[in-house]
């Protein structure tokens, strides 16, 4: 697992990328600089393709049978690291997007939930493409945590990140981040996915595109009804296809 050097609250048993969460062995890499700026504009990332082919790399000779990413926003990496090395790589959850479309009824969509979905729908949605996703598919509803009424008590996860690292984390805005309650943030995650389905009664499965998001995931599912697919569970089916 290909991760940033950043640990803050949020990551507990049952976190994408706390290794207690999985019952077989992980190993994860950190890279360096995560991400580097996009010529002057700070709030346009991009991220730090050479390191992340380094770690990829590192992984493969380390003799891991698949490699994973600690962000859904990576897809935009899956072309670049699956070229780079010969195992298995799935960077993002919007892997499962295609397959979660083929396997609800005709004329269903799938729901996103993102981070941020303007970063998500960026350079014209290069991120979703590089996942096998139209970003014009008629499929596909996306809704931001971060472009929701609960931003702020979304981002109180961060907390413990100093303030010069937060400062480092180029897709998140610079600012105090509040004290983390599991319970607010999902309540804050399910009214956003509740709201979703409200509006379109016709999404008929959710895929969580943040790894943030798996801590949440059995209770998006039992408020709506629905399928919600989220990057643990991902992580566990790669294992399994894998083990021999």
């Amino acid at each position: 697992m290909i991760v940033d050097k950043v640990w803050y609250a949020a990551i507990v048993k049952g976190h994408h990328a706390y290794a207690g969460t999985y019952d077989f062995p992980i190993r994860i890499k950190f890279v360096k600089s995560y991400s580097i700026k996009a010529g002057k504009d700070f709030n346009s990332p991009q991220f730090n393709v050479q390191e992340f082919i380094k770690a990829a790399k590192e992984l493969e000779e380390e003799g891991v049978k698949a490699i994973t990413c600690d962000c859904g926003l990576t897809g935009d990496l899956q072309e670049e690291l699956v070229d780079a090395v010969d195992i298995p790589v799935f960077t993002s959850n919007l892997l499962i997007v295609p397959l979660a479309l083929r396997i609800v009824k005709r004329g269903r969509k799938i729901g996103i939930l993102t981070n941020d979905a303007e970063f998500l729908l960026r350079d014209n949605g290069r991120i979703l493409r590089n996942c096998g996703i139209e970003p014009q598919c008629s499929g596909i509803v996306i809704r931001g945590m971060k472009q929701s009424e609960y931003r702020e008590v979304w981002e109180t996860q961060n907390q413990g990140i100093g303030e010069e690292e937060w400062k480092k984390w180029a897709f998140l805005p610079v600012g105090k981040i509040g004290e983390f309650n599991f319970q607010k943030v999902e309540e804050a995650i399910v009214s956003v996915a509740k709201k979703m389905v409200a509006e379109n009664s016709d999404i008929g499965a959710i895929v969580l595109e943040c790894t943030e998001m798996p801590l949440y995931a059995k209770a998006i599912r039992k408020e709506t009804g629905l399928l919600v697919f989220d990057s643990v569970s991902l992580v566990k089916y790669i294992h399994a296809a894998t083990i021999y």
